[in-house]
């Protein structure tokens, strides 16, 4: 699985669509109270969000995982997402 795009909405909200159809809005408000993601929380900074294959990234030090944004979206456990992936890949 891959990240296809992603678009800043608004706020700390992000648009993210994956390349098996998957899409939705992800609030990140809450993360960029954390570590090093303060780095963001200037809304013109965290508007610079940018698709990587396997991640949404801001930076080369600042992304975060497919597994954890397609949990949030899908709401399916990120074991099921895992496992998918492994058994598709191996097919």
């Amino acid at each position: 699985m891959k990240v296809f795009s992603v678009r800043y909405v608004s706020g700390y909200v992000v648009h993210v669509a994956f390349d098996d159809g998957t899409e939705g809005n992800i609030d990140l408000s809450e993360l960029v109270k954390k570590g090093i993601f303060q780095t963001i929380q200037d809304k013109a900074s965290f508007s610079k969000v940018y698709a990587t294959d396997h991640s949404i990234a801001w930076s080369e030090d600042l992304e975060i995982d497919v597994y954890t944004i397609y949990h949030d979206i899908s709401g399916k456990p990120v074991e099921e997402i895992i496992n998918g992936r492994k058994a598709y890949a191996s097919n």
